[in-house]
């Protein structure tokens, strides 16, 4: 008897995805620029969620969630995840196309 082993491929957005799912209640949605109110882009998102307070992109909060965030994806996919950003209207809809993008190869 031969077992064949279906396994659902690995997203390779999956941990960002699972940041999103655990930080988009804490933020309100916003295209474009960092800021420092209560609203994040997906990537000021991110930085939050690794200790950014969101009041300086120079200080050191921002400089050790920045170096968190490359280890994470590095920086080809931190654009796409920005266009991503910049096109949708919500986290949710963020992580649904991160989710088709993530199954998608990488080459």
């Amino acid at each position: 008897m031969t077992q064949i082993l279906l396994t659902k491929p690995k997203n390779r957005f999956a941990k960002v995805i699972e940041i999103i799912e655990q930080e988009k209640h804490n933020f309100r949605f916003r295209r474009g620029t960092l800021g420092n109110d209560n609203y994040r882009c997906t990537i000021g998102l991110l930085l939050s969620h690794y200790g950014w307070t969101g009041y300086s992109c120079s200080s050191s909060d921002f400089n050790e969630a920045d170096n968190k965030v490359h280890d994470l994806i590095p920086i080809d996919a931190q654009r796409l995840i920005a266009s991503i950003n910049d096109s949708s209207e919500s986290y949710d809809v963020v992580i649904e196309r991160l989710e088709r993008a993530g199954r998608e190869p990488s080459d």
